[in-house]
């Protein structure tokens, strides 16, 4: 399954800004990295809003490819 939600880790600041309005609480703060991960890729709602409100443009949203 390709990824839904793709975090660019090099961009990604730990802000928490996607965590906190994250409504499927899929995403949350590595304690060893310190940036953005992705939980469980298939609760995805595919909305996009952690991609808008990331202020530093490290969160990527993707469709599903069509079958």
């Amino acid at each position: 399954m390709e990824d839904r939600v793709k975090i660019d880790t090099d961009l990604c600041t730990g802000c928490g800004v996607c965590v906190a309005m994250c409504p499927r609480q899929i995403l949350d703060i590595d304690a060893e990295t310190g940036v953005c991960r992705v939980t469980d890729q298939s609760k995805c709602d595919l909305l996009g809003g952690c991609e808008f409100q990331c202020p530093t443009g490290a969160i990527t949203v993707r469709q599903p490819a069509a079958r």
